[in-house]
């Protein structure tokens, strides 16, 4: 709209300018007509006298117009009146005589001839003005030609009807053409509109349609597209923490029923007469179980909050030698190996990597108890250690791919390492039953165990005495040193876990082997 009357009000100006100069171009030849006209007829005066202008109108009588009378009634007949004065003021001639229609209203003579060779305008007898231009005559008197503005009048009138139909149907045309260009202009926003709605009533996967990234309004439709996606993706994470979170605190208050129940149950028993030693070893057993999953949850926690780790040399290759010497230790009837990442499996490399030293050997002990305890005991573990790029253990993992044997990890955790970085290397691998895929998904979830229903049974929970934390803490220790694991299992070709660390600037000049 207000195109439309910025519009309105440019042409109205244009008109009314071009109205305003067509009228003094007129007025002008008016002015020119008028000069012609008494110089000619002052002229023929001054050689004939008056009585030539006595007859006015051809064909009204015997009498025939000279050729002067056919040359001022060619000029002024109709349209024209001239008026001879005498020199003292007397009106001798009216020339045409007895002409119908209006006349001008004449000043008096004296100030005629103050306006002599100046022509001026008087108003008429029947609406409509005259132009007038007085010329003195030879001997005294004053010769004065009037010309009517009706015309001008008319010609005028007529412009003026004819522009304000044009302008009205521009005004309309453009009226419509710009609602038009508006609609279609703003048929991005209304689609922006009808998203904003969809998006106000949950549905959360609207978008704006199309967007053309050649126009504005398409190019804030992407944006907006930009911003619902990771408006959508921030609600799905928020909305997946909330339920780790609920889940996490089922789980959690579960594992903490437990051996509450099973201390309140010997505490009883023991009250009632029942073996003291026995109960207060059982209540203690259970006391310090809770305690390793309150240590868990806390060191989760800290973790979670991203507090700087301590950072000092750690060499791989002794931190899984103390590692194997403690496990056989516990269980000497499990076979235990310790290689290196290539093909000669006797050729170890020492690598060393900077980090909290307590939290690798936390890290590295999670993963391979993690192997003994979900392993028959005829199940053999292999720890692998070395320095390797993640594009030499893809080429070596490709080649070693088969029957049961993933080329691609189920599971990744952590950060993303480029494919030519160095990195040191430590595999946790064991031969026994694998995990089933729809459980290596979530076996680094907290409080998660890889049984058919996660009904957390007792008897398994006392044989084991994990607390389904260990590889939670792995993930969250891996990430917290700039690393990640990978998982790679199938039901029957065991599971291999594999940590990679970044290695230090002058790991690559020790030789980092491009190929396994």
């Amino acid at each position: 709209m207000v195109v439309v009357g910025l519009t309105a009000l440019a042409l109205l100006a244009a008109n009314a300018v071009g109205l305003v100069l067509l009228r003094s171009y007129l007025l002008d030849r008016i002015d020119e007509q008028l000069a012609v006209g008494d110089r000619i007829v002052g002229e023929r005066h001054q050689e004939r006298g008056t009585d030539r202008f006595r007859v006015v109108r051809p064909g009204s009588g015997a009498q025939q117009p000279d050729p002067l009378q056919r040359e001022f009634v060619a000029r002024f007949i109709g349209e024209a009146r001239v008026y001879l004065y005498s020199g003292r003021g007397e009106e001798e001639v009216a020339f045409p005589e007895g002409a119908k229609g209006g006349k001008p209203r004449l000043p008096a003579y004296p100030e005629l001839l103050e306006r002599v060779g100046e022509p001026f305008t008087v108003p008429g007898t029947e609406g409509s003005d005259w132009r007038v231009r007085v010329r003195e005559v030879p001997g005294g008197g004053a010769l004065v030609a009037a010309s009517s503005l009706r015309p001008i009048d008319e010609t005028a009138n007529r412009l003026l009807l004819i522009e304000a139909a044009v302008m009205g149907a521009v005004l309309l045309l453009l009226a419509l053409l710009a609602a038009l260009v508006v609609r279609l202009g703003l048929r991005p926003l209304t689609r922006m509109e009808t998203t904003a709605g969809q998006i106000a009533a949950g549905d959360f996967a609207s978008r704006v349609p199309d967007p053309d990234p050649h126009t504005e309004p398409g190019r804030l439709g992407q944006a907006m597209n930009v911003m619902l996606g990771r408006v959508e993706s921030e609600i799905t994470a928020r909305r997946e923490s909330e339920q780790r979170l609920r889940r996490f605190l089922a789980d959690a208050s579960h594992e903490l029923r437990t051996p509450l129940t099973s201390i309140r149950g010997f505490a009883e028993l023991s009250r009632r007469g029942g073996d003291p030693a026995e109960a207060l070893a059982r209540i203690e057993a259970e006391g310090q179980r809770m305690g390793v999953l309150v240590e868990d949850l806390l060191l989760l926690a800290r973790l979670d909050e991203h507090r700087p780790l301590e950072q000092r040399p750690v060499a791989l290759l002794e931190l899984a030698g103390e590692l194997i010497r403690d496990a056989h230790a516990r269980a000497p009837e499990r076979t235990i190996r310790l290689t290196g990442l290539t093909e000669d499996a006797r050729r170890l490399l020492t690598v060393t990597v900077c980090g909290d030293p307590l939290r690798l050997r936390q890290l590295a002990g999670n993963l391979l108890a993690n192997a003994l305890r979900h392993t028959p005991p005829e199940a053999a573990v292999t720890l692998r250690t070395g320095l390797a790029t993640p594009a030499a253990l893809a080429a070596r993992d490709s080649r070693r791919a088969g029957p049961g044997r993933p080329v691609e990890p189920a599971v990744v955790v952590g950060h993303e390492l480029s494919a030519d970085q160095p990195v040191a290397v430590l595999e946790v691998a064991d031969t026994g039953p694998g995990i089933p895929a729809e459980h290596a998904a979530r076996v680094f979830e907290r409080l998660y165990r890889a049984d058919a229903a996660r009904t957390h049974d007792t008897a398994r929970t006392h044989d084991t005495g994990g607390t389904g934390l260990g590889l939670s803490i792995a993930a969250a220790l891996a990430e917290a040193h700039g690393g990640r694991i990978e998982l790679r299992t199938a039901p029957g070709a065991g599971a291999e876990f594999r940590l990679l660390l970044p290695a230090p600037a002058d790991a690559e000049s020790a030789g980092t082997p491009s190929e396994l």
